[in-house]
């Protein structure tokens, strides 16, 4: 088997196991009711990643020490937990596009480069006037779009039915944000030719990989203007 073929299997069963998780989820979630697996669903990724993140630690011993007690913690509270994950959920939902909006709108200050300035910096070297406007709008774009989820997210809990909100955080949060890339792809191609980032250019890019194009010199935006 190829390594593009094994690639492409991992990536598949990622994609799998995600969409299973946030089904799970959802079904858990609301059924509105206490919920001991729900419970469970909601805290074994983040003992997981913090196990890991212990496990890595310089300070072996004492990180392990303090992620069992965490769990120790949450056994003794585990009735509230189990009679209330719905909120492990938001927080997790909230939290997540709240960094995000603050990420990106941080960047959108004055005398501060936007973030996927960032991005297309490592790309295609000092930006052109043209691409470093689009990507400011771009930035500014989806710092909206991260503050609607929050308000969003925050009006259908406090607000609607919890299977709404459940609805809305594990299955449509998912496809909103492809359709977020779709209308920024779509808008993308309205750049000149060379300007146009292809999708694995912008993943190495936003994971801070450089893949320079043009060896530092910028295409001329009009050639005939000389």
């Amino acid at each position: 088997m190829s390594l593009s073929a094994v690639a492409l299997l991992r990536v598949t069963a990622v994609i799998l196991l995600t969409a299973l998780y946030y089904w799970l989820s959802h079904l858990f979630t609301a059924a509105d009711r206490p919920s001991t697996a729900g419970a469970l669903l909601a805290t074994t990724p983040y003992l997981a990643i913090a196990l890991l993140m212990a496990w890595k630690s310089k300070r072996r011993e004492a990180a392990i020490l303090l992620w069992l007690l965490a769990v120790a913690g949450m056994a003794i509270g585990w009735p509230v937990l189990r009679d209330n994950f719905a909120w492990i959920y938001l927080f997790q939902h909230v939290g997540a596009f709240s960094l995000l909006a603050i990420g990106f709108g941080r960047t959108l200050a004055n005398g501060n480069t936007p973030m996927i300035s960032r991005f297309a910096e490592r790309v295609h070297g000092e930006l052109a006037p043209e691409l470093a406007r689009y990507t400011r709008g771009a930035t500014l774009a989806w710092t909206l779009f991260f503050i609607a989820m929050v308000s969003l997210s925050l009006t259908l809990f406090f607000g609607a039915p919890i299977s709404w909100w459940s609805a809305f955080a594990n299955l449509a949060t998912p496809l909103l944000i492809a359709l977020m890339f779709l209308a920024e792809f779509i808008v993308r191609r309205r750049l000149p030719k060379e300007f146009r980032t292809g999708l694995i250019e912008s993943i190495r890019a936003a994971t801070g990989h450089r893949t320079p194009r043009h060896g530092g010199k910028l295409p001329d935006l009009n050639p005939g203007a000389r």
